[in-house]
């Protein structure tokens, strides 16, 4: 039943390299290194894998190929075992190369890993490259692979080996003192007893029950602990886990003696030999139905024991699944000492024996009060123990698992681990040893009792002989108090010999199915050392599967090879599973299994299984009594074949890749031979895929590899043989492929020439089947078998050779089988052979004169001849086991002659579905006429003629012959079936009973007719449901249609599909899932939800290519040294570049705002020279101008931050350069450079300009930017001194988030210096990145810097009063949101506090207060109406008082201080909350005489702090302004045609204070009220208060008096507000109108101009471009507040001055940016387009109208919250809707990527315009460069089929760029379509023909389809009449009405064709 081929000597493939490298000798031994092969069958995965494990290496070898070396020399430990298994891999490795994914999508993909157990530890190298090394609590003995993870099998410590051991003889059963030692009888050992290890036992106070126990029991730490033999590691990040046993159910009723929540573990002796996964059922292709058999062998008992494993899923029953976001948290290993802490479970942990001062973690009860307790709930619901176990709960105890592991699993890492004597901890006795006692209840102890006296084991012996001698002194000490306390329960309830294992979770579960005997004739096995796996050999095969009754039933033999007895046991297992319940619930996993019979065969010398494909056979090397050896392969459904060996052995396989010799003596390599003597043989080794085996040489110890075909090499008689073995009955159906090796064997035998040996085979097999039914006497002679004589020189597959000049023989050889000519004749480029009329046939006829014979009629010769044979007689006889044969009745063999038939007519069918078939199986034709020839026997006449015509067109003439066979016993003829006639049927008039697929009794048919399959359920799924076309591509979907599939099916049935495609491609329902998306190819509608990492694999390229260098060599030079030159600095990311470009195409704006707030060139000044000044004169002036202008270069970084944000990603390699200042400036006209006095600009001087540098150039860094780690912060760390701008730059990073990954040792080595500029950014860049998540390290942190924090009595902090604002503001944001009420008392006890001394620079200044009160609004955020907890604080009561009541005279400049920090405290705790009371207490005085006791910037902030408590009362208009001033000021606004300070009012003096700073606030308030909302109407509004504060502050009168001077500063200090309130308006608009006034500010140059108003409007400038166009403003809590910090109406006066707010928070605008703008992409070219789109808001957002807004992208969107829909209107790509409204992730997935990625539209979609732009291209309108890029056009004139394509088709075939990279770009066009389905009419094709019928019929059914739907369209439009345009597009379904994927026009050419060729 095979061929065997030999492949020459095997070695490992390492071996060479082992050698060079000096790993193992010159010709090393076999016993000096282990060889290992592992094979993967899973589908996907296959490959072979090879370890060479030495003494301290292990080489991993793949496919031949040496990959990796691993040693552990180092270690000094030996290698106990390697092997490769697969391991969960870590969550961001999901790229990794070796992926098996799990069935159930919460568990983590596989990856294959290789795992290296030394003596005490194991290494685990995935071989994507990360590694663990886990450390054991014991020694390894051996291990096994499990389909998930490694089963480790821990060595028995049986015998010390002691000098002083004493051994006592076994007392006999029947003597009285038996009793006392309750063993096993079967245990072999003899007992030892010893004192060797004993030590220093201490004196044991004694009880009654003390352990006087039988000195002839086992030492208990001699065999083992109560640790099970046998752990499971099933993650290296994990714990290990136990393996435990199903409770055997009769033990259990005989006893109760064993605890109820014990686990029941296997027994010790037992051990692990095999683990295999058994492949079951068709679910397990969808990686369910697995089934797990381990195999163990106990040596005590000599059993073997097969069990059933299973995992256990150890998740919260209540909450399923893992949590997804730490799934390496849930079990640490711990592999510390006990003194040490480790890691993040047990963070400090100060000495060892505190942790036992907790609850005990193994604390239970008494066992005496248990077992009362539980004697009432023994019969309790199962399911509960369960939900306890799972959950970790105990029963008598509130410790969960996760306590109680830390002290059990520390004491197995550190103590047993250290010692030799690794079970010394847990030593007790098994329960199970002492058969006749029972339980002590009276004393509580868990042990056997056997009378009042003596009990079980002993303490002395476990206690003092095991621990003592190995612990560290913290638990000596607590060893000792346990002992002198006289509780010698101390053990028990510290859960040191826990049985429950608290700490390791049961992971796997062992059923037992069946044990059985070993039957060893010797007691070689007790006294071996060696592990039992290398005893004998396991395999399981697995019996092929068969259907019936609903039920899928499936043998599987476990074999069980025991070299030294020369046996082989064969267990036979039954599976059995319900097929209906598996396709329902697929995760149940019901497959029963039962134990069949066992049997043994002697003289077995060795035994394994092999695979060739889909067939496993077990390959038997068994020897004769007289000493002669045979292989044969064999399995229980086949018979048993010999295999015979080549006559000659090959030394080498050329063709490997492990073939080291040369290729150019390739004929001596050839020749080079051994000849094998079987006797020689002595077993089999390394069994591979495809059936390759090697076979050991007795004598010389050499592997030669040879490969057993057990399966045809041919697919297409594969696939013959499948559809039969489908047809048959499941027992002949298995000897089918053994029969057909027995007709190759047979054909052999004669002395023949046949071309297709295994095509021949199955040809007779068939015949032979029919012939089987029994023939009438015919005129064919039996006798007369074909005979052909040699010739020579070519060489057939049978060995015979041939005449390399014979014509005829070529003839025959090129169209083998019953081919009329040779398959390429049928291709394109030859197709004028068949056309030409005179050669067509005569070319391939036999020459005249040679006695040929037709292929049909050789083989029904032969078959009848094969019948005759004494083969054929026992497969088709009168006792054959064919079905067809005289054996069975008449009924079965006419059945099943039918069901054969019908099997390979439906898989021709089948083949015609799949337009590559012909590529994979040539010669369907073959298969055709061998079932004509059938039909003909059968004389079933219709399916005749159906086949004749289907056959080629020469076909006629070959069949001369007469048919001279008539089958006797025919069955009757069943209607012949068409797929093309079925498929119109279906498609036009819906599910018709008649048109179903024929019948065939077997369900296992539909695995070799996917495709009709799949089609069959369409039209079922169809028929329940209407055909409108999206219900059709669901239907589509559901049953398996995949876009590959489609490629492959024939075009005429392929057009409905694409039709009903077509139509819903426009606008596909929103509710489609991505798979239904792929299917109608607009993949790009779910990009915006892919995770943003996947998209941007393309990056633009920015500028266009050009062939000029942009480095050249001098360039290169100079930059060596300073390689990050500075215009580097303002350089975005290139995608973001690209984007900013496309925002601002239209003008320079943007560049100019660039050039306004750099700082790295020399500003350009005018000073013009007046006649009357000399030269020096004119120097000094000069030198002012530019020192008075360094005031306002050095406030320019505020602003740059702002417009650089977000916009960079930075080199890891490269240092971050962060700009300074160049203060000089080029004078014109005299185009001079001025510089400035350095001595006035030292660092010092300017620290914080140097800070805000910093500043800016952090915030450049995206949030998205990876890798900004601690390494990375500390490689740009500034020498040993540290500056200002990297102080600001910390901050930056803390502002962006980027500080919560560090760690936190970096903060200590920053903060130690005490630089009050690094303290403050790091502080309050660790407290934004943690922002509300009160962590507890960083609260301390901040509380050492702040003094209010420390306790009582602490020493005075020697720390600036800015680190500890910083602090207290730092501890805002911490607790931001929290109400938490400690830390709101502090900040309410430091705003209110009264400082008695007046100091010269006291602490509690105005800006530590009003730091205070920002902390206080933090922690506080819009929860005014619901203070919680605070409210007997009266927090309200107390600010109201501070901000405005009247204070005490002496306190005043105290109070003063205390007035901006209430209010702002009020204003964020009262936010948002419309609470009138409050806005109307914090609001400005009613009488104007109240206001003089009020400082002007206090009336702003409270005009501020009463509209955002009345936040949507604010409106953008005059009269709200109105409204809101007070009565007096009102004529001040009226008219507005007049400056406000217009004569016939008067000027404004210093009366008029309370209206400038009045208007400012409410300014202020609409800004923040419509923050980056872009609102042109506010803009215009603010604009226009901004003009009359910009013309009061331009002129200032240089002999102005102070009241004059009073009024200017403070309208100073509104227009900087009004400014900045513009700008935040217009966030990232880059508004030209409001850019042209902060221009002018800009250049403001006079001295009175403050360093604050610079940098105030510089900030203005960069909020207008934030982000340089790409963020904008939010207008959430948190952003409002974090825009009133950052724009804080009081500015600095001088670069240095923090008086009343500190620097620092200038920055908090970052916490309130919002990244919103729209980035539309080409998803083939990644570069961003420019397209409209229709925004739709909500009825409730404020700006909303009916109507949709159009923009063009990019652009900044309205807030997200605010949008219901958004669509994109493109006419050259598909669009997009996304309904935020209906689904929120979307808005969601839109915070990520702000990016919608469009596909292009096909240019067949509009006809017209296709045909005007390639018109267009032709006539030269377009530009050269467009010509250049279709170099094709040509082909289009040149090839006579493609000429009659219209400009539309031709512009479809060359635009191909309308993909992109995740697009099919073979995806069938419809003009690919349309020449298929021309050529079919030319060819004039039978079922191409059949399948335009059909076509032509779908189309009329469509047309009625849009006709109907128009007309109820009309209908309903008739209806809704007054319905919106825009929403009645909306709500259109796609429907048949649409153009189709074919033209009308084509469909009409292609009947006109039609109709023509029928004509002729």
């Amino acid at each position: 039943m095979a061929s065997v081929t030999s492949l020459g000597l095997h070695q490992p493939t390492a071996l060479q390299y082992a050698i060079q490298e000096q790993l193992l000798p010159e010709n090393p031994p076999s016993s000096s290194y282990e060889w290992d092969i592992t094979v993967d069958h899973n589908s996907g995965d296959e490959g072979e894998d090879e370890l060479l494990v030495t003494k301290d290496t292990v080489i991993w070898s793949r496919g031949c190929i040496f990959r990796k070396c691993f040693g552990f020399k180092l270690e000094k430990e030996p290698i106990t075992q390697a092997l490769l298994t697969y391991f969960p891999n870590s969550e961001g490795a999901e790229d990794a190369g070796e992926k098996r994914a799990r069935p159930d999508s919460n568990e983590r993909a596989l990856s294959k890993a290789l795992i290296v157990f030394l003596k005490t530890q194991a290494h685990v190298y995935f071989l994507d490259g990360t590694s663990h090394v886990v450390h054991m609590p014991f020694e390894v003995e051996s291990a096994c692979v499990a389909p998930r993870g490694v089963i480790i099998q821990r060595k028995q410590r049986t015998d010390s080996g002691l000098a002083a051991s004493l051994k006592f003889p076994r007392v006999p059963h029947n003597s009285f003192i038996s009793s006392l030692s309750p063993v096993s009888l079967r245990s072999s050992q003899p007992s030892t007893f010893t004192t060797e290890t004993l030590g220093k036992p201490k004196a044991l106070p004694l009880r009654l029950n003390a352990n006087l126990d039988a000195p002839w029991d086992i030492p208990e730490d001699k065999n083992g602990s109560q640790w099970p033999r046998l752990v499971v590691l099933t993650d290296p990040l994990l714990e290990l886990g136990l393996v435990v046993a199903e409770p055997d159910k009769t033990a259990k009723r005989k006893s109760r003696r064993s605890s109820r929540k014990s686990p029941n573990f296997l027994e010790r002796a037992e051990e692990i030999v095999h683990i295999e996964e058994i492949p079951h059922g068709k679910t397990y292709k969808r990686g369910k139905g697995k089934l797990i058999l381990a195999v163990t062998v106990n040596r005590e008992s000599s059993l073997y024991t097969v069990w059933k494993l299973t995992y256990i899923s150890n998740e919260d029953p209540f909450i399923h699944g893992r949590n997804p976001t730490n799934p390496k948290k849930d079990r640490r290993r711990s592999s510390m000492q006990p003194g040490l802490p480790s890691g993040a479970t047990t963070p400090l942990h100060s000495t060892f024996k505190e942790s036992f001062g907790a609850p005990m973690p193994g604390k239970r009860s008494r066992k005496s009060e248990k077992f009362e307790k539980n004697a009432k709930k023994e019969k309790n619901d199962k399911t509960l123990e369960n939900l306890e176990s799972s959950l970790g709960i105990e029963k008598e105890s509130g410790v969960t698992r996760r306590t109680s592991r830390r002290v059990s699993s520390m004491l197995a890492r550190a103590d047993l681990s250290a010692s030799q004597d690794r079970t010394a901890f847990s030593e007790q006795t098994q329960i199970s040893n002492h058969p006749n006692t029972r339980r002590d209840t009276s004393h509580g102890s868990q042990r056997g009792r056997v009378s009042g006296v003596f009990s079980g084991a002993s303490f002395t012996g476990t206690g003092s002989l095991g621990v003592n001698p190995f612990l560290e002194a913290p638990v000596d000490t607590l060893l000792e108090e346990l002992r002198t306390s006289g509780d010698f329960e101390g053990f028990h309830t510290m859960g040191l010999d826990d049985h429950d294992f608290d700490g390791l979770t049961q992971e796997i579960l062992f059923s037992k199915i069946y044990s059985f005997s070993i039957e060893n004739t010797n007691v070689r096995y007790s006294l071996s050392k060696q592990p039992a796996r290398t005893q004998c050999k396991v395999f399981c095969l697995a019996g092929p599967e068969s259907v019936d009754d609903n039920y899928s039933r499936q043998q599987v033999l476990i074999g069980i090879q025991d070299p030294m007895e020369k046996r082989l046991q064969l267990l036979t297992l039954h599976l059995q599973s319900d097929k209906s319940s598996s396709q329902s619930s697929p995760q149940s996993d019901r497959i029963a299994v039962t134990f069949g019979n066992i049997r043994r065969a002697q003289n077995v010398i060795d035994s394994c299984k092999i695979v060739d494909g889909e067939i496993s056979m077990i390959l038997l090397l068994s020897q004769f009594p007289d000493g002669q050896r045979q292989i044969s392969v064999q399995a229980p459904w086949t018979g048993m074949t010999p295999i015979t060996l080549p006559s000659k052995l090959s030394l080498a396989n050329l063709r490997s890749l492990d073939y080291h010799g040369s290729l150019i003596n390739r004929d001596v390599g050839v020749n080079r031979a051994v000849t094998p003597v079987i006797g020689e043989i002595a077993g089999l080794r390394h069994p591979k895929l495809n059936g390759v085996v090697d076979i050991l040489d007795e004598d010389s110890q050499q592997h030669h590899q040879i490969r057993i075909q057990l399966q045809p090499s041919s697919p297409r008689v594969f696939k013959v043989l499948k559809a039969l073995r489908s047809a048959l009955p499941s027992l002949s159906g298995e000897r089918l492929i053994g029969n057909w090796w027995e007709i190759i064997a047979w054909l052999r035998q004669q002395d023949d020439d046949i071309v297709d040996i295994e095509w021949s085979a199955v040809v007779i097999q068939l015949l032979s089947i029919y012939l089987a039914l029994g023939t009438e006497e015919a005129t064919f002679r039996v006798d007369s078998t074909p005979r052909r004589r040699s010739r020579g020189f070519l060489r057939s597959s049978s060995g015979a050779q041939i005449d390399l000049g014979d014509w005829d023989a070529m003839n025959t050889f090129e169209k083998p089988g019953s081919l009329t000519h040779p398959p390429w004749v049928e291709n394109k480029a030859w197709q004028w052979i068949m056309e030409e009329e005179d050669s067509s046939l005569a070319m391939f006829q036999p020459s005249i004169g040679v006695d040929s014979m037709s292929f049909l009629a050789s083989h029904t010769k032969y078959a009848l001849a094969y019948m005759s044979s004494t083969w054929g007689d026992i497969a088709c006889g009168s006792d054959g086991y064919f079905p067809t044969s005289p054996s069975h009745d008449y009924l079965t063999r006419t059945r099943y002659a039918q069901d054969i038939f019908l099997a390979l007519h439906l898989s021709l069918e089948e083949q015609k579905l799949d337009i590559t078939s012909h590529i994979s199986s040539t010669g369907s034709t073959d298969l055709r006429a061998v079932l004509l020839h059938v039909a003909q026997w059968l004389k079933w006449y219709e399916w005749v003629s159906n086949y004749q015509l289907e056959m080629p067109l020469d076909w006629p003439e070959q069949q001369t012959e007469p048919v001279g066979i008539t089958i006797s016993l025919a069955p009757s003829q069943p209607t012949y079936w068409n797929v093309f006639d079925w498929i119109q049927t279906n498609l036009i008039q819906g599910m018709d009973p008649s048109a179903f697929v024929p019948p065939i009794r077997s369900a296992m048919l539909y695995s070799i007719l996917p495709r009709t399959r799949i089609l069959e359920n369409l039209f079922r799924t169809l028929s329940l449901q209407n055909r409108s076309p999206v219900n059709f591509v669901e239907a589509m979907h559901q049953c398996g249609i995949t876009p590959t599939i489609l490629e492959s099916l024939p075009e005429h049935v392929l057009v409905p599909l694409q039709d009903a495609i077509a139509q819903c491609r426009l606008a596909p329902p929103l509710h489609w899932s991505t798979e239904l998306l792929d299917l109608v190819n607009r993949s790009d509608i779910g990009t915006i939800l892919a995770p943003s990492n996947k998209l941007r694999i393309r990056s633009t390229n920015v500028l266009a290519p050009t062939h000029i260098a942009s480095w050249d060599f001098n360039s290169l030079c100079q930059n060596v040294m300073d390689f990050n030159d500075a215009p580097s600095d303002d350089i975005a990311e290139s995608d973001k570049q690209a984007v900013i470009r496309a925002i601002f195409k239209e003008d320079r704006r943007l560049d100019e705002t660039k050039m306004m707030l750099n700082t790295s060139k020399p500003r350009i000044v005018r000073l013009d020279p007046l006649p009357e000044w000399t030269e020096p004169y004119y120097l000094e002036q000069q030198k002012e101008m530019v020192t008075k202008l360094a005031n306002n270069t050095l406030s320019i970084p505020a602003g740059r931050g702002l417009m650089n944000y977000g916009l960079r990603f930075p080199l890891l390699t490269q240092k971050f350069h962060i700009n300074g200042f160049v203060l000089n400036c080029t004078v014109k006209p005299t185009n001079v450079t001025v510089g400035v006095d350095k001595s006035l600009f030292t660092e010092e001087k300017i620290a914080w300009a140097f800070f805000h540098a910093g500043v800016a150039g952090g915030l450049s860094i995206s949030r998205q930017a990876k890798g900004i780690d601690t390494s990375w912060i500390l490689y740009n760390k500034p020498g040993n001194d540290l500056s200002n701008r990297h102080a600001g730059f910390l901050l930056a990073l803390g502002l962006n988030g980027h500080l919560k990954g560090v760690a936190k040792w970096v903060a200590f080595k920053y903060l130690t210096p005490k630089h009050t500029m690094t303290s403050i950014g790091l502080l309050l860049g660790l407290a934004a990145s943690y922002i509300g998540t009160m962590d507890s390290l960083i609260t301390r942190l901040l509380s050492v810097h702040v003094t209010r924090m420390l306790p009582r009595g602490a020493a005075e902090l020697n720390l600036s009063p800015l680190t500890q604002t910083t602090g207290i503001m730092g501890i805002g944001l911490l607790y931001c949101n929290s109400q938490h009420r400690r830390m709101s008392e502090i900040m309410m006890s430091e705003i209110e506090h009264i400082e008695l001394d007046d100091d010269e620079e006291p602490l509690r200044t105005e800006c530590y207060r009003l730091a205070a009160g920002f902390a206080l609004g933090f922690i506080n955020l819009g929860k005014g109406t619901d203070l919680k907890g605070l409210h007997d604080m009266r927090i309200t009561e107390k600010l109201l008082t501070l901000a405005s009541a009247t204070k005490k005279a002496e306190h005043v400049h105290i109070l003063d201080r205390s007035t901006a920090a209430a209010v702002v405290a009020i204003t964020l705790i009262y936010m948002k909350s419309e609470d009138h009371i409050v806005a109307r207490k914090i609001d400005v005085p009613e009488s104007p005489q109240q206001f003089d006791y009020i400082r002007p910037d206090m009336i702003l902030l409270r005009t501020v702090a009463k509209h955002l408590i009345l936040w949507s009362e604010i409106e953008p208009t005059q009269e709200w302004i109105r409204k809101n001033l007070p009565r007096r000021y009102h004529a001040r606004l009226q008219p507005p045609l007049y400056p406000s300070n217009h004569p016939a009012r008067g000027p404004l003096n210093s009366t008029h204070l309370p209206f400038l700073t009045i208007l400012a606030g409410l300014c202020f308030a609409i800004a923040l009220r419509f923050a980056g909302s872009g609102n042109l109407k506010v803009r215009d509004l603010l604009l226009s208060y901004m003009r009359k504060y910009y013309a009061q502050c331009r002129n200032p009168s240089p002999k102005a008096n102070f009241d004059d001077r009073t009024v200017q500063v403070t309208a100073s200090m509104c227009l900087d507000v009004v400014a900045l309130s513009c700008a935040t308006v217009m966030a990232g608009t880059c508004d030209l109108e409001v850019l042209r006034y902060l221009r002018s500010l800009h250049g403001r140059n006079d001295p009175e101009t403050t360093y604050g108003s610079h940098m105030a409007a510089h900030m203005a400038i960069g909020a207008l471009s934030l982000g340089c166009g790409t963020q904008t403003f939010n207008t959430s809590n948190l952003s409002i507040a974090s825009l009133l910090v950052a724009f804080y109406p009081v500015f600095p006066d001088s670069v240095q001055d923090n008086k009343g707010h500190l620097q620092a928070f200038r920055h908090f605008w970052v916490l309130a940016t919002d990244p919103r703008c729209l980035v539309t992409k080409d998803v083939a070219t990644n570069a961003p387009v420019s397209i409209p789109i229709a925004i739709r808001l909500k009825p409730s957002s404020s700006s909303s109208s009916e109507e949709e807004e159009t923009r063009m992208t990019p652009c900044l969107l309205p807030p997200l919250t605010d949008i219901q829909s958004l669509r994109t209107v493109a006419p050259e790509f598909w669009n997009l809707t996304l309904d935020f409204e209906k689904h929120p992730h979307f808005a969601t997935a839109f915070q990520t990527s702000q990016a919608l990625y469009l596909r292009r539209r096909p240019v067949s979609d509009s006809p017209f315009a296709t045909t005007m732009l390639a018109l267009g291209r032709q006539r030269g309108l377009l530009s050269a460069a467009d010509a250049a890029a279709q170099p094709l056009e040509w082909l289009f004139d040149a090839v006579p089929a493609l000429r009659r394509l219209t400009h539309a088709e031709r512009g479809v075939v060359l635009d191909r760029g309308v993909g992109g990279p995740d697009v099919s770009n073979s995806a069938t066009s419809a003009v690919d379509a349309r020449l298929v389905l021309e050529q079919v009419i030319e060819s004039g094709d039978r079922d191409g023909l059949l399948g335009l019928k059909g076509l032509f019929e779908w189309i009329e059914w469509r047309a009625g389809m849009a006709l109907g739907e128009e007309k109820d369209r009309g209908e309903e439009e008739e209806d809704n009449a007054d319905d919106t345009t825009s929403k009645a597009i909306e709500k259109r379904e796609p429907s048949w009405s649409g153009e189709g994927w074919l033209r009308e026009s084509i469909v009409e050419a292609l009947k006109g064709g039609v109709w023509l060729a029928g004509r002729s």
